[in-house]
């Protein structure tokens, strides 16, 4: 998924759901910047230094990125007997993801019940991509590839660009048997939209038995496949209920100094052939190291450090739910 589910449409259900405006934007924030977490900081604070580890990257040649950042955040493994059969090899995989699994429920579920809107924001980063990302997995492997002469390292789904993470966009998955070769992503988005609502209202102790018009709402501001551009849908939900619009660096710039912000952020803009490249380049050329920032005022109050626990405890809960899986070396 994108930032127009991962942050606009989760903003939405949340609102809807029974969330005040600002818990559901903190919500849905955590869980677009899941993505957009992208460059190791040493933040140099009166307590001592603390380091902001990424949760979204390339990082194909690191042997602790798929374990750090691919399977707990973008490429929950779930069920092993059944993602398989859809394929035209038929080979299941312990580590590749698939739709609403019980480990990934688990992992959400484990977020709501500690009532802290940060980890439930990432969950739901998680609980969403398990229905873009079904049919993949996050370490390099064969598993993943979409054609034999593809440059690019078939890690999560790399070879396939950005196209499972379009809200609106029909393509085909060569790897996978008729009918199921064509895959609609709308209807994934709703499908995780549905369950999702759910989630949120039963978090608020609401009945969710308004979701016909919650559907109805969101099938309106969506549109049907081609109806609308991208910008236009995101203006629609913004319109609709009046939500906090985007900005990638608004929590980091709040939180600490970044000088160099605007060339970092090069570094991660989506799954782009010549990015992959260049991203190898600097992280093997060790300009990757952690950038060292200044703290704001208030930093150990402020969203970003929140949201950086949260997403250490999210990655510890993560390791316990698939500490029975053997990751294999990159």
């Amino acid at each position: 998924m994108n930032v127009e589910f991962h942050y606009y449409a989760v903003y939405f259900l949340a609102l809807r759901a029974g969330f005040r405006d600002e818990d559901a934007y903190v919500i849905a924030y955590s869980s677009q910047f899941v993505d957009h977490n992208v460059v190791s900081y040493r933040v140099a604070t009166p307590a001592g230094e603390y380091a902001i580890e990424p949760t979204q990257n390339y990082g194909f040649w690191d042997d602790a990125f798929p374990r750090e950042v691919y399977l707990p955040f973008h490429f929950f493994p779930g069920v092993v007997e059944s993602n398989g059969e859809r394929r035209l090899d038929a080979r299941k995989n312990p580590l590749g993801t698939s739709a609403d699994s019980p480990r990934v429920r688990e992992l959400l579920i484990d977020a709501l019940a500690s009532r802290n809107l940060y980890r439930v924001g990432i969950a739901l980063h998680t609980y969403a991509d398990s229905w873009a990302h079904q049919n993949f997995s996050g370490v390099l492997e064969q598993w993943n590839r979409a054609d034999a002469g593809n440059p690019i390292p078939p890690i999560g789904h790399a070879q396939f660009l950005g196209k499972p993470d379009n809200p609106a966009l029909e393509w085909d998955d060569p790897r996978l048997v008729e009918p199921f070769r064509r895959v609609s992503n709308r209807d994934r988005f709703f499908r995780a939209a549905r369950q999702i609502y759910k989630f949120l209202a039963t978090f608020n102790r609401r009945s969710f038995d308004d979701l016909p018009f919650v559907e109805e709402d969101l099938d309106r501001i969506v549109g049907h496949p081609g109806s609308k551009p991208t910008a236009e849908r995101i203006s629609d939900f913004i319109i609709n209920d009046s939500l906090t619009p985007y900005r990638r660096d608004a929590w980091l710039a709040d939180a600490v100094v970044l000088p160099d912000f605007a060339s970092d952020e090069e570094l991660f803009r989506g799954y782009s052939r010549l990015l992959w490249l260049r991203d190898a380049v600097v992280y093997r050329s060790g300009l990757s190291e952690k950038r060292p920032v200044a703290p704001r005022d208030g930093f150990f109050d402020s969203h970003l450090y929140r949201w950086h626990e949260a997403s250490k405890e999210h990655r510890r809960v993560a390791a316990r739910i698939i500490s029975d899986l053997t990751i294999r070396p990159t």
